[in-house]
């Protein structure tokens, strides 16, 4: 289960097989407070119960 303020802005997680881009936290949407990006660049909202239940980090693999 992933706790919501772990999210970190730019970082990779995974949710419901989509790789999406923490972006930010919305303050004015109530339902969807959290806002990811996809590879496309399309915006996503999940509300927090989702974030906690359905969204994982990945590790990005980065060269040396």
């Amino acid at each position: 289960m992933l706790s919501t303020t772990a999210l970190q802005r730019n970082h990779l997680y995974e949710f419901r097989g989509q790789q999406l881009r923490y972006s930010h936290q919305s303050n004015c949407r109530v339902n969807a407070p959290f806002v990811f990006n996809d590879s496309k660049g399309r915006r996503k909202e999940l509300s927090q119960n989702q974030v906690q239940r359905e969204v994982f980090q990945l590790q990005e693999f980065r060269e040396n």
